[in-house]
Parts: C-alpha cells; structure tokens; sequence
C-alpha cells in the first residue's frame, strides 16, 4: 500500500489561506482607508483616556472623582453606563461608555446635572460628550463634529450648553476648541494649551479632545508612558477596549489585561552544557493586530515587558522584520524592553519562510545558546509565536547536540501549533549538528 505523501509547504499554506475571510479582509483594509478600520476605534478610546490624563485633568468639582474612577465604576456594571455629565471627567466617561447610543440620549442624559454644578463647566461637558462621541464614531472634520454637537444639544433644549457654544468666546470648551481645533497634530495641542493656565477644565477638554482625533498612536511614545497611575490606568483602558467585538466573528480584542502575554518553555533536558538557563517561545510584545487565526490583538507594550521580567525573561531573539514591527504598532519596542532590563537581540525573518542568510543565522542561534548554557532565560519571538520562533527554537536544540525529530517534538510539545511548515520543519533537520 503506498503511504500518502507528505504535504508540501504549498499545500499547508494553501489549507491556511482557505481558512482567512478575505472578503472580511478586503473589507476591512478598504475601511481601514477611509479611517474606519478595526484598529481605529482602540486607538480612539486609548488615545481619549491617556489625551486628558496626560494634559492634567483636575479632580471635579462634584467631590474629587476622576476620570479612572468614573470609567471604572462604569465598566463595573453589566451594562456600562456613568452619570450624567457635569465635569470634563464625565463629559469624556459618558462618551466613552455610551459610544454606541444615539446622541440624543447623550445629550439628554446631561440635562439632570445642569442646576447642581457650574453652568459653564456642566456645558461644557455636554458639548465635549457629543464631540468625542462623533470623533469616536468616525467623524473626521472637526467643524462638522462641532456643528454635530450644537445641533443635538439644541435638541434637547441645554440652553447652557447652548449658549456656552453660540455666544460666549470665553466658555470653558471655547477655550479648549481654540486650543484644538486649528492643531495639526497632538503635540501642537500640547503646546497650545500652555496658553490656559488657570483653565484646568479646559486643559482636561483640549487634551482629550486631541488625543480622541489622533489616537494613542499621535501621542509620542515617551508622553504616553509618563501617564498617571500608569498601571491602573493600562488596565482601565483595556477593561473599555474589551466591550468592542472587532469582527464579525464575536470575538472582543485581546489585551495585556485579558490575555497576559505568556512564554512557552521548551524542554531543555539533555542539553549539552546547558546550566540553568531556559528557551520560551512567545508572541510579539506589545501587537496591535489583527490576526484572522489568533483573534484581533490591542496589547500594551509597557505591560507586556513587565510581565516578560516577571516571567524571569532575560533576554529577547527577535525575528520579526521592521515591516511587521511598524504594522503590528510596537516602535520602540528594543528601548522599552531594555528599560525593563531585557536584553534584545534582533534577526529578522521574512514571515513564514527559512533565514535567507544561513551562517549568519547559524551564528545568532549558537551565540543565543551560549546564553542559555550561561543560564540565562531566553525568549523566541516572531509575530504570533508558532513558525519563525519555533524553527529556531528547534534550531537552539539542534545546535545544543539533541536529534532533529526530538528537537521538533519538544517544540511541538510546548507550543501547540508550533513548527507546522514542512520547509521549516527540513530547515531543522538539515542544521549541522552541535559539536
């Protein structure tokens, strides 16, 4: 009886690409164009927080909550809803929280806390609820979004808001529009709302408002990780990124809060020389991405190398290329990692093919094993962990002295789904053994 061939690197990659919804694909990439993608509404929620965390919202005046707690007890809830908007504070949480509501409801949910607070203050509340609501619903011309809020706030007849917005060049959200609206770019904001001193609100309303039309990717990496109660904050963030379902396939993104970036130990018994040290394979730290076979993936970089170190991390092999670094949205992410105390080392592979450079890549795995033998623990990382990072895993194995079907069997073993490209798997069984 002739036994069935094996399956070929066309074939497995064939079976892959029957598997993706590429009209959800092509979709998505059109919308993606037009500024209407998946990635943009997780970057428009995390860039709305940190935006006015970062321009120094003040504690309100209805007893000293800030934005955190209003969102956190929000997401407490089963269904996520905050009070009604007397403060910059809840003015953003109600837009956040009740994204997905009419404006009408919006506007008319602020209507209660009029009379208990500032009158200019209150308005300006409301007017920055419905702006960011719009910015967050796509709207990408500012003067459009403005007029949007007018028009609902007439609506419901705020004549507060309504006055603050028509006739008072002084009001607290003029002079945060002011500031934002003639902007090119967050750090043009930033620099505009020097001029507000003394305006607290309208310094918490122009930096949230900046940081909802540019996302957290205008922010400037450093700005971003100066955030307040940074921890906190990361894990509010993801809380809030979690209640929007990307696709259509029912699946919330996956973050550094739902998803702990975790690293998958091979088994290094038998190595020889091998002291204390350990091999883990591990997704890309810190990817925004949307994967079609993994889920769609909003992680936070800061977070994810933390919990790297806690995992006793010493040291990253990178295998991803600059393209995919810059895609998957992670710039930076060498400094980051070091600041950690986490080595880097960097051989990028063109995804999901064989190093095209043998002897460099025979040198990069024999001085990472010299690392291992050192006892160090050494993480393997391409974009989602499986192929590129587990071939030279193996590889790691191979050179350490172990035979080709242990070496990928160990692999397989930690990491399931790991090392299933048959030109991968001959990559491993043609390396020259360790001496």
């Amino acid at each position: 009886m002739t036994r069935p061939a094996a399956p070929t690197q066309s074939d497995v990659l064939r079976q892959r690409a029957s598997r993706v919804p590429w009209r959800r694909v092509f979709g998505d990439a059109i919308r993606g164009l037009t500024g209407r993608g998946p990635m943009v509404l997780p970057d428009r929620l995390e860039g709305a927080v940190y935006g006015q965390l970062l321009a120094g919202t003040p504690a309100s005046d209805r007893g000293g909550g800030t934005l955190l707690d209003d969102l956190e007890r929000g997401l407490s809830r089963a269904r996520p809803v905050v009070p009604a908007a007397g403060s910059p504070e809840l003015g953003l949480a109600t837009a956040l929280m009740l994204r997905r509501e009419a404006a009408e409801v919006v506007a008319t949910a602020a209507t209660a806390v009029l009379p208990t607070v500032d009158p200019d203050v209150a308005a300006g509340a409301v007017v920055y609820a419905l702006v960011v609501r719009a910015f967050l619903a796509g709207e990408r011309d500012r003067r459009s979004a403005l007029a949007h809020a007018r028009r609902h706030a007439d609506a419901v007849r705020l004549e507060a808001a309504c006055d603050a917005i028509h006739a008072d060049p002084g009001s607290t959200f003029d002079a945060a529009w002011r500031a934002f609206e003639p902007a090119s770019d967050y750090v043009d904001v930033m620099a505009r709302i020097s001029c507000l001193d003394g305006r607290p609100a309208a310094v918490a309303i122009a930096g949230g408002l900046a940081g909802t039309y540019w996302g957290s990717s205008g922010i400037p990496l450093a700005r971003r990780r100066s955030v307040p109660e940074p921890v906190r904050a990361r894990r509010i963030v993801d809380q809030l990124i979690e209640t929007d379902v990307p696709g259509r396939d029912g699946r919330a993104w996956q973050t550094s809060t739902s998803a702990p970036l975790d690293v998958h130990h091979v088994d290094v018994a038998g190595l020889n020389g091998a002291n204390a040290g350990s091999i883990g394979i591990t997704p890309l730290p810190g990817r925004r991405y949307v994967a079609y076979h993994t889920g769609a993936h909003w992680r936070d970089l800061d977070t994810d190398a933390r919990r790297l170190r806690e995992l006793g991390v010493d040291l990253l092999l990178l295998l991803v290329e600059d393209r995919e670094i810059a895609r998957c949205r992670v710039t930076g992410i060498e400094g980051v990692l070091r600041d950690r105390g986490i080595d880097v080392v960097r051989h990028p592979i063109r995804d999901p093919l064989v190093p095209r450079d043998g002897t460099r890549f025979r040198a990069t795995v024999a001085s990472t094993l010299r690392e291992v033998q050192g006892g160090r623990c050494v993480a393997v990382a391409c974009r989602g962990g499986f192929d590129r990072a587990g071939m030279t895993a193996a590889c790691l194995l191979r050179e350490a002295g172990l035979d080709a079907s242990t070496a990928i069997e160990r692999v397989q073993r930690a990491r399931p789904g790991a090392l299933a490209l048959p030109d991968q798997q001959a990559y491993v069984r043609g390396w020259p053994p360790g001496r």
